[in-house]
């Protein structure tokens, strides 16, 4: 028996359960009678060999002699008809495998920092190893290091490779992981771990453990990290995937003297309109320190001086605020005073033993305006919808009168004409059309959407990222809408066959709508229940084939299929156009929401829907000339890629081959020039693209000529040596105790894990598993043979036979 588990690999731990022995051959595989029978058969052949041929003198006196060559020979003949059948030993087993661990290292550059400790975490980081170590001098690396090689976590590694299959790996470039070698003899990791990786993305590392061993006897994963997580897959769904436990060991300060800002600000603002900027303050360490919050404006990018629009003037006077456990919000009064392109900054003051002060500054752009968003809204005939919608806007300081225009098909000629509600022809000129911020089509014929104005829609929202909401009427069915150019955009599949349906029902919100803003009323879920409840019954809607694959469906009908009986017939829905988004939605009866509460929720479902649309992309002519950079902050020796897609007046191609820049450096006597930059024609005839070399440390401003108007759109970035891990040295507790909790495992500090370690016990597993062996070709029947064969010679030899 030990000698078959020898040949079969068969550890001691193992339990054998059952062995057989089969036969492989064409003629053997499930007859072992027949096998029988030819060993039989073939013995016999030795037998009659012996009792008429070998008929010698030496024979004949000593009978026992020629039993006993018959029976070598005849034993030989049997074991070669047992080879030729091929027998295989069949061993079914339960084998008791070590259960798999894995340690990840964070390989990021943050590990390179040296933490501010205090006296009792230093002490016990000081006692992880024999010898003193002195954690206040250490980088967050050098302290692993030390500690796995002696002492405590090193004898509690060392421990795990008696239970465990411990595999080492450390988080590697482009977001995957890097597997760690092991010595031979003690199984350590063998050399120093290195920390040169620019981001943290531990969801991605644990992605790619999980498909390295997910499908194997994984018992859990160590992760030493600060957590600070950057970039990649979100690390808290990344780790419940893996579904076992995950022990969060953490490096790095849990809290230091901090407090940051963060500045919400609308993107467009309308000048000599008072409106009231939000701050949030966020502190670690400070609570009940008194800070200052500031405001501040800087004019971007202008034509005639750049040099001294650089400078950022003060907004008002400081505003006082106190700092609490929790964030606060700071209230802060702006009035913008002048139209163009603006940043504002918020500025709080610091805390005395702040460790950075990155966070002290937030910065939005805006765009203030003296002239309003640009609404189109095509329909048949006045409707409640149309009739409300334009009071609602019209009422807006965004877009008012100026803002609001309208094709009413059923006005007369000579109303469209002289009145400045109205536009008299459906077609625009592309300078206009193109300059309109959301197009609102409604209840209108098909044959009113005339081929030159499709094509102008087309264009105007996948290329120009404009907003297109179309609404579904009871007169002309959006049916009729199947085969056309806006058929195709919209977010779901019509079908001429299907008219508008009477039904009493109300609206039944998906999943997706929580997370959507134009569906969400009032300040709280209750509140959102009030608002659409207080509709009462819709009394039709529109039905449809079905969603379109790219939709986003945020309310359906609570019990009507579409035409696959499967999913519910989709209300309101969304859908990704180009650079563009197209609403959809399947009755014209929103005024509904005016019931009971005025136009306080009528107001915001289309104020919310018109900003996310109208405000979330270029706006107006701004989509003309449209430069960006890659990234907003860089680090020395990077390249910043700088793209801009630009036509001219009347949104149709350049003929130019370049466009002219112009890279200015902040410095504290103002904007230095730096070069001058010439972007080229790159792609699609509309793109132009370029490549600016590294650049020094500090604060740019790259201002782009656009050539229809002489205008310069400026650009801010900024270049840094530190890299962007070392822009927060503060561990992520909040992540780390996450992972610990959700996967059923444990966050600790780094001197806390060899307890950890020594705590884990491996379980008991069972693999029932059966292993093959070929007899046939094995040593012990080539022994067996060579054996029989050579034993008949030498008694043959010693008969003095032939």
């Amino acid at each position: 028996m030990n000698a078959i588990a020898r040949l079969l690999g068969i550890k001691a731990t193992d339990e054998i359960n059952e062995i057989d022995i089969k036969f492989a051959a064409w003629w053997s595989e499930g007859r072992p009678v027949l096998v029988l029978l030819v060993c039989l058969g073939l013995a016999a052949l030795g037998v009659y060999f012996y009792s008429r041929y070998q008929n010698e003198q030496p024979l004949q006196k000593k009978k026992r002699r020629r039993l006993l060559l018959t029976i070598f020979r005849s034993g030989l003949l049997a074991i070669l008809g047992f080879i030729l059948a091929e027998p295989i030993v069949s061993v079914s087993l339960t084998e008791h495998p070590r259960p798999l661990l894995l340690m990840l290292f964070d390989g990021s550059d943050s590990m390179n920092l040296v933490d501010e400790l205090s006296p009792e975490q230093a002490d016990a980081l000081d006692a992880m190893t024999p010898e003193s170590i002195n954690p206040l001098e250490q980088t967050r690396l050098e302290l692993l290091n030390h500690t796995l090689k002696n002492g405590d976590l090193a004898k509690a590694v060392g421990g795990l490779h008696e239970k465990f299959d411990l595999r080492f790996y450390t988080t590697s470039e482009g977001h995957s992981i890097r597997e760690l070698d092991r010595q031979e003899d003690s199984k350590q990791i063998d050399g120093d771990l290195v920390a040169d990786i620019q981001t943290t993305a531990i969801g991605s590392s644990l992605d790619e453990l999980n498909r390295r061993h997910g499908t194997r006897h994984l018992a859990g994963v160590v992760v030493v990290s600060d957590f600070g997580q950057n970039a990649g897959n979100p690390a808290l769904t990344s780790a419940e995937q893996l579904d076992v436990p995950v022990f969060a060991a953490g490096v790095g300060p849990q809290e230091v003297v901090d407090v940051a800002i963060t500045l919400q600000a609308p993107l467009v603002l309308k000048q000599d309109e008072n409106t009231s900027l939000a701050a949030t303050l966020r502190q670690q360490g400070a609570t009940g320190a008194g800070v200052s919050i500031q405001l501040f404006q800087r004019r971007l990018g202008t034509a005639t001086d750049a040099v001294l629009e650089a400078d950022k003037l003060p907004i008002g006077p400081p505003v006082a605020a106190v700092l609490e456990d929790g964030p606060i919000d700071v209230d802060l009064p702006y009035l913008p005073e002048q139209s163009g392109r603006f940043e504002i900054i918020a500025e709080v003051s610091g805390l005395p033993g702040e460790v950075s002060s990155r966070n002290n500054e937030a910065i939005r752009e805006v765009i203030i305006r003296d002239e309003s968003l640009n609404l189109f809204f095509v329909e048949h005939e006045p409707t409640w919808e149309w009739r409300f919608v334009k009071e609602v806007f019209h009422r807006d300081p965004l877009i008012g009168h100026e803002g609001f225009r309208t094709f009413l098909r059923s006005a007369d000629f000579k109303v469209r004409q002289s009145n400045d509600l109205f536009v008299d022809r459906l077609v625009r000129p592309r300078d206009e059309f193109f300059a309109n911020d959301v197009v609102l089509i409604s209840d209108v014929p098909s044959e009113m959407l005339t081929t030159p104005f499709q094509d102008q829609l087309v264009e105007y929202v996948e290329r120009f990222g404009g907003g297109l909401v179309v609404i579904a009427g009871p007169r002309f069915s959006v049916g009729a809408l199947q085969g056309t150019q806006l058929a195709d955009m919209l977010p779901v599949v019509v079908d001429r066959s299907l008219r508008p349906k009477p039904s009493k029902f109300q609206l039944s919100f998906t999943p997706q709508a929580e997370t959507n803003p134009f569906v969400n009323l009032g300040d709280n879920p209750g509140q959102n229940d009030l608002a659409w409840n207080n509709m009462g019954s819709l009394p039709w809607y529109q039905p449809v084939l079905r969603a379109h694959p790219l939709a986003t469906v945020l309310a359906t009908h609570p019990t009507d299929k579409t035409v696959d009986n499967t999913d519910l017939q989709p209300i309101i829905a969304t859908r990704r156009f180009g650079k563009g988004e197209v609403v959809y939605i399947g009755f014209n009866e929103t005024w509904r929401l005016r019931r009971k509460y005025g136009e306080r929720f009528y107001r915001q479902f289309w104020g919310q829907m018109i900003y996310r649309l109208g405000l979330g992309r270029a706006l107006g002519q701004q989509k003309r000339f449209s430069p960006t950079t890659d990234l907003t902050t860089y680090q020395t020796g990077e390249r910043v890629t700088v793209t801009v897609e630009a036509y001219n007046q009347n949104y149709e191609n350049l003929e130019v081959e370049n466009l002219k820049a112009r890279l200015l450096q902040q410095t504290s006597a103002g904007s230095q020039h730096v070069d001058d930059i010439l972007i080229p024609l790159a792609r699609d005839n509309v793109v132009f693209e370029t490549s600016i070399p590294p650049l020094d440390s500090g604060q740019y401003r790259l201002l782009v000529m656009d050539p229809e108007t002489n205008e310069e759109f400026e650009l801010g970035f900024e270049v840094t040596t530190a890299s962007r891990e070392r822009l927060d040295v503060v561990r992520n507790t909040s992540l780390q105790q996450q992972i610990g909790d959700v996967t059923g495992g444990q966050a600790c500090e780094l001197y806390e894990l060899p307890e950890v370690l020594n705590q884990l016990e491996a379980q008991d597993l069972k693999q029932y598993t059966e292993r093959q062996l070929p007899l046939w070709n094995t040593w012990f029947i080539l022994l067996l043979v060579l054996l029989v064969m050579h034993t008949e010679w030498l008694a043959r030899k010693l008969s003095n036979l032939r």
